[in-house]
């Protein structure tokens, strides 16, 4: 390494915050004239020395995130051979605290081609460190959620047989979007402000939202004399939460997942009448009833998965790869499946189950932008799951 760049780091230890936006600047400059190297260089400079425990400051920690994303966001392939030479550095404590390879993956995705991803990540990747397969991984399945091609590269599909040969838990996803998760690919000719993120929280006013559903006292009268037992089980409210776990375990976010037996079977048309008998913890009997409003698979699934992809009030997201991962788990426990089911047999059920939000205006949602609800009608109609959660800060 040159000495500049070892002057630079020793500084960054000794001074104040303007070496560390100096740092930033030259970075900058650096990149804007291709010196990838250099900025390489200075990444697993940083690396080492916060894993001697020189760092006292953080502002070599500061820094080297810079150069972690400026390296995943530069299209170049020579900054990605240099972002790779940096997360394969042999001193993974300088690494702890760093950038996590689920975001870079998702930067690495959005910003650089297929085509000059897999050369330099896949097709070295059998001869690649350890160390890298986890950003490998996750890079793999956010490319998935942004191109078409993924099963056209044999190093893809070779490195997806490795993960699931590894028993990598992203080995349970495909290599292609299934038909519930087409909604996520932007449309042609869509607006600069398109999002496929479906916000979890309903508002009232949206013209986009569907009118809610309303309950009306013949339908109240034909599930009046149906017996709804509540089914404890642990493990399927566990599956259920997978999208919203982060808000919990991560934030103050709290989750209530629900499951009911019905004696007798219910129509998608009767339900809201039904739903207002049901013991719902975000919903107690006393106060107002909750209001559903029908949704499409495609709905819960983007629901879910901008839940789980983005950050809670504390704490980071899931991201891409692993926030799809966790909002099929969830949908395999609102639809009753168990969590090592395929997750093309989990998309059948839910073609066939019948979706609805929930508002979330109890008080038992705290209402500042972290609130979702929904509800499942299981194929048969004798089953409904409902999921709630909400967060602040």
């Amino acid at each position: 390494m040159g000495k500049d760049i070892t002057r630079t780091v020793e500084a960054l230890c000794a001074s104040d915050d303007p070496t560390v936006s100096a740092t930033r600047s030259e970075i900058e400059a650096r990149l804007s004239v291709g010196e990838f190297g250099w900025t390489g260089d200075l990444g697993l400079e940083l690396v080492d020395r916060i894993a001697d425990g020189g760092d006292r400051r953080g502002h070599c920690t500061a820094v080297l995130n810079r150069v972690l994303y400026v390296l995943a966001e530069r299209p170049e392939p020579e900054s990605l051979r240099a972002l790779l030479r940096v997360l394969a550095s042999p001193h993974r404590d300088g690494l702890h605290h760093a950038l996590t390879p689920r975001l870079l993956a998702a930067v690495v995705a959005d910003r650089h081609r297929i085509e000059d991803i897999v050369p330099v990540v896949f097709d070295a990747a059998p001869r690649s460190p350890s160390s890298l397969r986890e950003f490998s991984a996750c890079l793999l399945h956010q490319l998935v959620l942004v191109s078409d091609a993924v099963e056209g590269y044999p190093a893809l599909r070779a490195f997806a047989r490795t993960l699931l040969a590894e028993g990598h838990p992203l080995a349970a996803l495909p290599l292609t979007l299934l038909p519930e998760e087409r909604g996520i690919r932007r449309p042609p000719g869509a607006a600069d402000d398109w999002s496929w993120q479906v916000r979890p929280t309903l508002l009232r006013t949206d013209p986009l939202d569907p009118p809610p559903l309303e309950s009306t006292p013949s339908m109240r009268q034909r599930v009046a004399d149906i017996d709804v037992t509540e089914t404890d089980l642990p493990a399927m409210a566990e599956l259920s939460g997978a999208a919203v776990r982060h808000w919990r375990d991560q934030s103050n976010g709290r989750i209530a997942a629900q499951e009911f037996w019905l004696l007798d079977p219910v129509t998608e048309a009767d339900l809201p009448a039904l739903f207002e008998r049901l013991p719902l913890t975000p919903w107690p009997a006393d106060g107002t009833p909750a209001t559903l409003y029908p949704a499409s698979p495609d709905v819960a699934f983007r629901v879910l998965l901008t839940a789980a992809a983005c950050s809670p009030a504390y704490g980071s997201g899931l991201h891409g790869a692993y926030g799809r991962l966790a909002a099929w788990r969830s949908l395999a426990g609102l639809t009753g499946s168990a969590a090592d089911v395929p997750l093309t047999q989990v998309a059948e059920l839910v073609r066939h189950t019948g979706w609805f939000r929930v508002d979330t205006t109890s008080p038992w949602f705290h209402e500042v932008l972290w609130d979702l609800g929904l509800a499942a009608l299981r194929p048969g109609g004798r089953e409904v799951a409902v999921l709630a959660a909400t967060d602040t800060d």
